[in-house]
């Protein structure tokens, strides 16, 4: 090798090492301005250490396939959603068994929770179904890494994840748990229910008297959390069907102006008549409903009345798609188990709703 290929190695060799040690310092989130500022607010709310704070955000990682994820998860005009797809996902086999073992291993719990909550045991455990089969899939990602990653580095959503971020170092510092220690969800998501770090430190509820909240490994404290959550910031009304089938009481139901409504329900049975719309279900004259969509593709769509508490579950997740999951999933559980339950005073809704093309 001449001395002219040894420099030209050795030039390139630099200029890579050179390009690595600024890409690391670029992404070394304590050397960044904008964590700096994070850090101080974090000092003068909550009396942390800035320094030892700092520390933390040294060691933290940028998850460069988190950002990937939440590009592809934004909405796309042109996908058609399909109910009946959606659906297959959640009930099925497989889930519906593990919901029976779990309600039958947690009855007593389930039963309790439904009896200070008001939230029937069918729709806890069709969340904790859908969200991560009962705990054996709650997310392999690390969320201080997750939520630094996306506060600081994905400006779309950076206002709601410093919240986010802000919240799961407090709850870290309550729980007594290192900052890195905790896997979740590509969203940030923790434990068997899947809740934001604000959730836990707003409706996380000890539930087995043990005298702290864990919702990863305590099922107890599980299921008292969802009915909490779900009472609390759903408004759940106890002993109130989720869903009611649809009935056209003409030829030309309103329907897209019924869908044009706020997603919480605002109408009366008797106000809705006057779109055209009705029920056969035995429904409160008071009780405010909604129209809900259910889109299958190019197939008919179906139809449900909402509840309260259909829209308490959205307050979880905010789709209709997830909403009727949960419900159904809940009920078939129910079913598979041979349980009958008073909360529900009628078949679920999606067996005998309509279907029908938007005019």
């Amino acid at each position: 090798m001449n001395t002219l290929q040894k420099l030209t190695i050795a030039t390139a060799l630099t200029a890579a090492f050179g390009s690595a040690a600024h890409a690391q310092s670029i992404n070394n989130y304590a050397e960044r301005s904008d964590v700096k500022k994070f850090v101080q607010s974090m000092h003068d709310k909550y009396g942390y250490d800035s320094a030892e704070l700092l520390k933390e955000f040294d060691n933290a990682e940028k998850l460069d396939k988190v950002l990937a994820q939440l590009e592809k998860d934004k909405p796309n005009p042109n996908y058609k959603k399909n109910w009946g797809v959606y659906r297959s996902r959640y009930i099925e086999p497989i889930r519906i068994k593990a919901g029976v073992d779990f309600w039958n291993k947690n009855a007593d719990t389930l039963k309790r929770a439904t009896q200070k909550y008001g939230v029937p045991e069918y729709v806890i455990v069709g969340i904790i179904g859908v969200e991560t089969i009962y705990g054996k899939y709650m997310g392999e990602t690390n969320v201080f890494d997750v939520l630094t990653t996306v506060a600081f580095d994905y400006p779309r959503r950076s206002d709601e994840y410093k919240n986010f971020l802000e919240e799961y170092i407090v709850l870290a510092r309550e729980n007594k748990m290192p900052l890195r220690s905790i896997k979740g969800s590509y969203a940030g998501a923790i434990g068997m229910p899947q809740f934001m770090p604000d959730s836990w430190r707003d409706y996380g509820v000890d539930f087995d008297g043990d005298g702290k909240v864990d919702l990863r490994n305590n099922t107890a404290d599980v299921i008292g959390s969802v009915a909490h959550f779900l009472q609390q910031k759903g408004g759940w009304i106890a002993n109130e069907p989720v869903v009611y089938n649809v009935e056209y009481l003409n030829d030309h139901p309103k329907l897209k102006e019924l869908l044009e409504k706020p997603i919480q329900p605002s109408l009366t049975l008797r106000q809705i008549n006057e779109y055209g719309v009705g029920s056969d279900a035995a429904i409160k004259p008071d009780a405010k409903l909604s129209l809900i969509d259910l889109p299958n593709g190019d197939k008919a769509t179906l139809y449900v009345l909402g509840s309260q508490n259909f829209y308490a579950i959205t307050r979880y997740n905010k789709s209709y798609m997830y909403a009727m999951s949960v419900y159904e999933l809940g009920t078939s559980v129910m079913s598979a188990r041979g349980s009958s339950s008073k909360t529900i005073s009628s078949k679920p809704a999606s067996k005998s709703a309509t279907k029908v093309k938007m005019k």
